[in-house]
C-alpha cells in the first residue's frame, strides 16, 4: 500500500470518501486514533456540514501525524464494513502517484490547476466548471484561505471568511457538494419526468374507458329507442286493428239495420192494407184497431230510433300515447274555468281532422254543452300545451301553445255567459331553438284574480318570456344558471314567483324573477311517491295535483305561497284508466280536477 507525502495530494480521495460517507464520519475518526475531543471539536467547527466533518476527520489526522498512510485508511474502511471503498483509495494512491510526476514536469505557477484536473480525475461525478478556473484556489482577499465555498444566490465561489462576511443571509454550501447536489436535482427531475409519465398513461387509461362507457352508454341508447319504436309500432299496429275490428262490427250492424228497415218498410206495408179492413163485429174491429195502433207506435219508436245520430262510434275509447294512457280518439289535454257554470275543455283532434278543439261545457252536468270552436293548426307533431287558468282582460282569456305558436282565444259574452268566440290572436314565439317547441304556458296570478300576463317557456331554452295579452313582449327572464329548464313538465305563476315541476322529481321547485339564477326552496309532497303532475295559483295558495300510479291514488293538496305549509283537500282512486285526472283549474274558491273520461270533480278547496 502506498503512502501519502504532502496532504494536499491525498485530498481528493478524502473528498471521494467524505460524499461516500458523511454519515459514518465519526467512526473513520475513531478508526484512525482521533479522540473524542478532536471529534467534538470538528462537529462544533462544522454544525450543519456533515461531508465537511468527515473531510476535516482525515485532514485532522494528517495535521495530527504529520504523514498519512493510506493503508490506514483502507483498514478504517473495512472496520467499518466498507470495503467497496477500499479499491477507491488504492485508485486514488496511483493516480496522486502519476500526479506528482506531472508537477515536476509544469512550473510551479500551474500546480493548482493539476491538483484541480487530478480531483475531476479521481472524481468522475465532479467536473471542473471552466466558468470558474480558480474553483480550488486560494481566496485573494485572504491568501490562506481556500476557495471551497459556493454561494448559490450570487453563484460565487469563496473563501469562508467571505462567504460569512458578504454571504451571511444566502445559499452557500460547500462546493464538493455541487456535484452530489446536481445528482440529487437530476434523481428530481428524472423522478418527476416519471410521475409525469405515470400520470399520462393513467389519463390516457382514463380516456380509454371513458370512450368505451360513452360507446357502452350510445349502443344501449339506440337499443333502448330502437326497442320503443318496435313497441311504438306494435302499439299502432294494434290500435291499427281494432280500428278495422270496430269498423268491421259497425259495418255489420249497419247491415242489421238496412235489414231491420226492410222489415219495418214491410211491416208498414202490411199494416197500411190491414187498417183498411172493417170487421163486421164492432167489438172485434175496434180490438183489431187497438193492435194496429200498437204496432204501428212500436214501428214508428224504431224509426225514431234509427233517426238518431250514432256519435259513440266517433268518440270510443281507443289507446293512446298521451301522459294518462287511454283517452278519446281525439287526445283530451285538460280544461279552464271561465264562468261559475263554463269549463272549457281543450281536444287535440289535429291527426283527425287538423283541429284543436274547445268545448264549452257545464262541469255541473258534462253532457250539456254551450259551444265549440276549432281553431286550425298544421304542426300535429308538437304536443299542444295550455293554462288552467285564464288571464283576464275584459273576459277570461284562453291561453293555448303548440310548436312555436300561442293562441289567445278571446270569447264572446252573452248576458252572465260565454256563447261562442270572439277573436283568435295567433302568437309566433321567437328564440324558440330549432327541433323544439313550447313545452308550458302559465298565467301570471295576483291576489285571488287572474292576470293580463303570461309566461312561456320552450324546451332547451335559458330564460322564460312573459307576454301581454296584446303579443307584446314584457320581459324575458335570463336563467342561464339553472340546467332544469329543459326537465320542466309544468309551470305555475303566482305574483313574481314561479312553481316548476321537474320530470322524475317528487318536489316542486320555487324561484323568484328578481333571483332567477338561484334555486329558492321546495314543496314538498304530503305523502311518499306521490308525484306532482299540475300546479295552478290560486292566488293565496298553490294547488298541485299529484298522482301515484302503482296505487292508483291521487290527490289535491294545498301549499302557502311561501312553501311553508301544506294541506290535504282532496283524495281518490281509479279503477280504470279513464278515470285518470289529466287537468286542474281553479274558479271562486272551488276546484274542478278534468278526468280522461272528462268528467269533472268539484271540491272546495
Amino acid at each position: 500500500m502506498a503512502e501519502g507525502g504532502d496532504p494536499r495530494n491525498n485530498r481528493p480521495i478524502f473528498m471521494k470518501l467524505s460524499q461516500e460517507l458523511p454519515g459514518r464520519w465519526k467512526d473513520i475518526g475513531r478508526g484512525l486514533d482521533l479522540t473524542e475531543g478532536e471529534i467534538e471539536a470538528i462537529d462544533l467547527n462544522f454544525p450543519n456540514d456533515v461531508r465537511e466533518k468527515c473531510l476535516q476527520v482525515f485532514l485532522t489526522w494528517e495535521r495530527k501525524f504529520g504523514k498519512l498512510s493510506l493503508e490506514d485508511v483502507s483498514k478504517s474502511l473495512q472496520r467499518i464494513g466498507r470495503k467497496d471503498l477500499v479499491s477507491l483509495v488504492e485508485h486514488g494512491a496511483s493516480a496522486v502517484g502519476e500526479m506528482k510526476t506531472q508537477q515536476d514536469a509544469v512550473k510551479q505557477s500551474t500546480s493548482k490547476t493539476s491538483d484541480n484536473n487530478a480531483d475531476a480525475q479521481m472524481n468522475p461525478t465532479i467536473e471542473v466548471d471552466k466558468a470558474l478556473p480558480d474553483m480550488y484556489g486560494t481566496c485573494g482577499e485572504h491568501s490562506q484561505m481556500e476557495r471551497n465555498k459556493y454561494c448559490n444566490t450570487c453563484d460565487l465561489v469563496t473563501c469562508v471568511e467571505c462567504a460569512l462576511r458578504d454571504h451571511g443571509k444566502h445559499d452557500v454550501f460547500p462546493v464538493f457538494d455541487i456535484a452530489g447536489k446536481a445528482g440529487e436535482e437530476r434523481k428530481t427531475i428524472t423522478t418527476q419526468l416519471e410521475q409525469t409519465l405515470c400520470e399520462y398513461g393513467k389519463a390516457e387509461r382514463h380516456y380509454g374507458e371513458r370512450k368505451k362507457l360513452q360507446k357502452k352508454c350510445r349502443d344501449q341508447a339506440l337499443q333502448g329507442m330502437e326497442q320503443r319504436l318496435a313497441n311504438m309500432e306494435a302499439q299502432v299496429h294494434k290500435q291499427k286493428q281494432d280500428l278495422m275490428n270496430m269498423v268491421r262490427e259497425k259495418e255489420k250492424s249497419d247491415m242489421e239495420e238496412e235489414e231491420r228497415i226492410g222489415r219495418l218498410v214491410d211491416d208498414v206495408s202490411s199494416l197500411k192494407s190491414e187498417v183498411q179492413k172493417v170487421k163486421t163485429n164492432p167489438v172485434d174491429d175496434w180490438r183489431n184497431v187497438k193492435s194496429m195502433k200498437r204496432k204501428a207506435s212500436e214501428i214508428s219508436c224504431d224509426v225514431g230510433n234509427m233517426g238518431e245520430i250514432r256519435a259513440d262510434f266517433l268518440f270510443e275509447p281507443v289507446p293512446n300515447n298521451g301522459v294518462f294512457g287511454r283517452l278519446k280518439m281525439s287526445k283530451f289535454i285538460g280544461g279552464v274555468m271561465v264562468m261559475p257554470t263554463q269549463l272549457v275543455h281543450v281536444h287535440d283532434d289535429r291527426l283527425v281532422n287538423g283541429n284543436i278543439v274547445l268545448t264549452c261545457l257545464n262541469p255541473n252536468n258534462p253532457a250539456k254543452e254551450y259551444w265549440r270552436y276549432s281553431a286550425m293548426n298544421s304542426n300535429v307533431w308538437a304536443p299542444v300545451i295550455m293554462s288552467n287558468r285564464p288571464a283576464l282582460a275584459g273576459v277570461n282569456h284562453l291561453i293555448l301553445g303548440a310548436g312555436c305558436e300561442v293562441f289567445i282565444v278571446k270569447p264572446h259574452q252573452s248576458g252572465p255567459s260565454y256563447d261562442s268566440v270572439d277573436s283568435v290572436l295567433s302568437l309566433t314565439i321567437d328564440g324558440v331553438p330549432p327541433g323544439s317547441w313550447i313545452t308550458c304556458i302559465a298565467v301570471r296570478i295576483l291576489a285571488n284574480e287572474a292576470y293580463s300576463k303570461f309566461a312561456v317557456l320552450t324546451g332547451h331554452s335559458t330564460s322564460i318570456r312573459v307576454y301581454r295579452l296584446s303579443g307584446e313582449v314584457d320581459s324575458v327572464i335570463n336563467i342561464s344558471g339553472y340546467k332544469l329548464l329543459r326537465d320542466v313538465t309544468f309551470l305555475g305563476y303566482h305574483t313574481d314567483t314561479f312553481a316548476c315541476i321537474i320530470r322524475d322529481s317528487d318536489k316542486i321547485t320555487l324561484f323568484t324573477a328578481e333571483d332567477a339564477s338561484n334555486q329558492c326552496r321546495f314543496l314538498e309532497p304530503p305523502s311518499v311517491g306521490m308525484m306532482p303532475a299540475k300546479i295552478i295559483s290560486s292566488g293565496v295558495q298553490w294547488l298541485v295535483l299529484s298522482i301515484r300510479q302503482e296505487t292508483n291514488q291521487w290527490n289535491v293538496f294545498t301549499h302557502e305561497i311561501s312553501g311553508e305549509s301544506q294541506n290535504i283537500c282532496y283524495e281518490g282512486t281509479y279503477d280504470d284508466p279513464q278515470d285518470i285526472p289529466v287537468s286542474i283549474t281553479h274558479f271562486k274558491g272551488d276546484c274542478f280536477v278534468s278526468l280522461a273520461n272528462q268528467r269533472v270533480v268539484k271540491f272546495t278547496c
